[in-house]
């Protein structure tokens, strides 16, 4: 009797290790398929019209097309501020992002001399930036 019962483990092993060999094999034929068709798109005249665009875009320099991505820290009534702002676009029928009245703001600051700009931010205070993990 115990011999069947490890014959009937070996067989279940076998099987178990064929079935991932096979789903293994399956998996990586269909990342080859999937590899396929995203280079036949790359090869095809739209993709690279699209490309071509987004380049030019991308090389604006100083354009508000140009983007760059950046992490900012507010108080907890700066953050409340800013909330307050977009409920009151809201309410007006703009739904602005953060980064929008963000934005807003700081074009809002653009044609202030050094004086009005040293006032803008001399109440300010520090905010030390704690990294939280």
């Amino acid at each position: 009797m115990n011999s069947s019962l490890k014959q009937k483990a070996k067989e279940s092993t076998d099987q178990a290790k064929r079935s991932t060999k096979k789903g293994y094999r399956k998996t990586k034929e269909g990342a080859k398929k999937g590899e396929e068709k995203i280079n036949q798109v790359r090869q095809s005249s739209a993709w690279q019209k699209t490309k071509g665009v987004a380049k030019k875009t991308a090389t604006i320099a100083g354009s508000h097309l140009a983007t760059t991505k950046a992490s900012i820290v507010l108080s907890n009534k700066e953050a409340e501020l800013m909330e307050n702002l977009k409920s009151k676009l809201n309410q007006k029928g703009i739904y602005p992002s953060k980064s929008e009245v963000l934005r807003a703001g700081l074009w809002s600051l653009r044609n202030k001399n050094s004086e009005e700009l040293e006032e803008a931010v001399k109440d300010l205070f520090k905010i030390r930036q704690a990294r939280v993990l």
